[in-house]
């Protein structure tokens, strides 16, 4: 039986692993909160008594606009927390599953970026980010698996397909980009990746990605949204969706015009088919019917 000290509790990621736990692990759960609130010597002491064969870390300071203008406040997110982590880990010679993010990318490909490709964020959240990846290539390569995903959405938490789902049942009309393109990730799908990881093994360190397969525009995603909305009962009534384009809106943070990711080698290595974003969509909204979504 595998030993996994989850950081994170009621996040989109976080909430999906806590539900899909598989048996053969015995979970412990560590809010963000109360890793922030424990003394050093406290949070040592956890880690020794428990002796994790894996951490993973699923918060982050994901506040993309808010970073712009505290980029403080992401690097302790997302950098030093890190950097915290990796130093416990190394106490107990634990594994460390970090989640990272498509915006270390800067957007200027036209072809799905695959894991080696040259980062270059262009905001404030994914600069934070890529430190975090480059700390542990440095202090913890060989025990360390880096995971990117793009576009996170699940019945939990804050994300883009809840929030078109209210704004499409509230109003008539709504706007959304067309200029920025990426791969959705139904959370529940990765957390299913990242036990089959744990579970055999087989992964021990590196970056992959993982998404769903494809990629498309949030006008695209929206437009999918609705019309999988309505066929499911999910929305009352059809919005009008208007495309434009990113400038429309006034955001502090610059976002990749493309940031579509190729899970090609975690599939390969871990032998797993990836769905479709249109499928995975389909089926993140039947169970959404299904569950009390907050």
């Amino acid at each position: 039986m595998a030993k996994v000290l989850l950081l994170g509790q009621s996040g989109q990621l976080a909430s999906e692993l806590r539900l899909t736990a598989p048996a053969s692990i015995e979970l412990k759960v560590l809010s963000y909160a109360e890793f922030c609130c424990l003394t050093d010597t406290a949070l040592k002491q956890l880690f020794i008594c428990f002796s994790p064969d894996w951490v993973i870390n699923a918060v982050a300071y994901n506040l993309v606009d808010q970073a712009e203008f505290y980029p403080e406040r992401a690097i302790a997110g997302n950098f030093y927390l890190v950097q915290k982590l990796q130093k416990l880990c190394v106490l107990t010679k634990s594994k460390l599953l970090h989640i990272s993010t498509d915006y270390v990318f800067d957007g200027l490909a036209n072809i799905p970026y695959r894991e080696h490709d040259q980062s270059q964020p262009i905001n404030q959240y994914g600069k934070s980010k890529r430190e975090a990846e480059l700390w542990l290539l440095q202090e913890y390569a060989d025990s360390s698996v880096i995971i990117r995903t793009s576009w996170l959405y699940s019945a939990y938490g804050s994300n883009f397909v809840k929030t078109m789902l209210k704004l499409m049942q509230t109003k008539d009309i709504l706007q959304v980009v067309q200029d920025q393109q990426g791969s959705p990730c139904w959370a529940y799908g990765l957390s299913g990746v990242i036990w089959r990881l744990i579970n055999t093994n087989v992964v021990t360190s590196g970056i992959y990605h993982w998404a769903d397969s494809g990629y498309c525009s949030r006008y695209e995603f929206a437009l999918e949204i609705q019309t999988l909305g309505l066929t499911l009962g999910l929305l009352s009534h059809k919005a009008q969706i208007v495309a434009v384009d990113s400038g429309h809106f006034a955001q502090a943070a610059m976002r990749p015009r493309f940031s579509a990711l190729d899970s090609t080698l975690l599939r390969n290595t871990l032998f797993l088919s990836v769905l479709s974003w249109q499928e995975q969509l389909e089926r993140a909204l039947r169970s959404f019917s299904a569950v009390q979504v907050n």
